[in-house]
């Protein structure tokens, strides 16, 4: 089965990561705009953890608009990111909890910690639309969880 050329309104086309990018933003933002007008904060809780994960601009938008618009997958999951940050949980044989990186935006976001849950999106109907996605959170020095990353994974 060949993947459409748009899915949810996403262009496919590899190429199109400028199309993605606007996507994304435009998608945080209304994100960020229900979060607030339904639960008060910018946060969504995720189950397994049992924490709010916090959304913020700068951080979570910077860092998914420059890596999830690679991919047409990353860019459905941003669409989606208020049910992965809920439901996401580990995956058998990979850690929950790694350092930051000792370079780059993790450190510069001051993140003490990091923590990784999945979730895979499940379709009968679309082929193309099965696939699992990482979601990264960076962990502040007040046990803060900000979302941080989300990108389609392959599965080995």
């Amino acid at each position: 089965m060949e993947t459409p050329e748009f899915v949810s309104g996403i262009p496919t086309d590899k190429h199109a990561s400028a199309q993605r990018r606007m996507i994304i933003k435009a998608e945080y933002i209304k994100l960020m705009e229900k979060l607030q007008n339904k639960y008060g904060k910018k946060a969504v809780f995720n189950e397994f953890l049992q924490t709010d994960v916090y959304i913020i601009m700068r951080e979570s938008e910077k860092k998914a608009s420059n890596s999830a618009a690679f991919n047409w997958q990353s860019t459905y999951a941003v669409k989606h990111l208020e049910t992965i940050i809920k439901e996401a949980v580990p995956m058998e044989g990979k850690p929950i909890y790694t350092l930051p990186k000792p370079t780059g935006k993790q450190m510069e976001f001051k993140y003490v910690n990091m923590a990784t849950l999945y979730y895979t999106f499940h379709s009968t109907e679309y082929e193309h639309l099965n696939f699992t996605i990482k979601l990264v959170m960076g962990i502040k020095s007040d046990g803060r969880h900000v979302q941080y990353s989300v990108n389609k994974i392959e599965l080995i």
